[in-house]
């Protein structure tokens, strides 16, 4: 089985959201997280300069999406991605070796009415493993200790609630 599970995280509140199911999956499956920010910098006729200052803004946004996994998983480690690219394609070409892709159902795109983003959509049409989009006001279901009678061990499990 495929190890971890991969969170994208753009800095919107839909991403923040993403990143809190994705704790609670990593919980849950006893898998690593590891948060991706993708970002699209200018293309090689722009100047190297504004290159590295989109990179850099990048690399804060992704800063945050780590601190916030790490605040939910405290002790564990918390791995992070940052890749150049459009998110779609880029977040496909990660779910390869991913056991869950856990994205907003929107990000920062600037059509704000419709209920799907186009990199949630693009995700989770071409993923190569199951993807779980977190609608927005999601309810971050509360983590319950069952016990399981068929194999006498300690199982943790969600409820989830929209």
């Amino acid at each position: 089985m495929k190890g971890e599970i991969i969170v994208a995280f753009d800095g919107s509140p839909h991403s923040r959201g993403a990143v809190e199911w994705a704790a609670l999956e990593c919980r849950a499956q006893r898998a690593r997280l590891t948060v991706c920010h993708v970002w699209d910098g200018p293309h090689a006729e722009r100047e190297a300069a504004i290159t590295e200052q989109r990179r850099r803004l990048a690399e804060h946004v992704l800063l945050e999406g780590v601190r916030l996994a790490e605040r939910l998983l405290p002790g564990q480690e918390v791995r992070s991605v940052l890749a150049r690219g459009t998110p779609g394609p880029e977040l496909v070409s990660l779910s390869r070796t991913a056991r869950t892709l856990v994205v907003g159902s929107r990000g920062l795109g600037g059509l704000t009415g419709l209920l799907l983003g186009s990199v949630s959509a693009h995700a989770a049409a071409h993923a190569f493993c199951p993807v779980l989009v977190v609608p927005p006001h999601a309810r971050v279901p509360h983590l319950i200790e069952t016990h399981s009678r068929l194999r006498g061990e300690t199982a943790t499990r969600g409820r989830r609630g929209w």
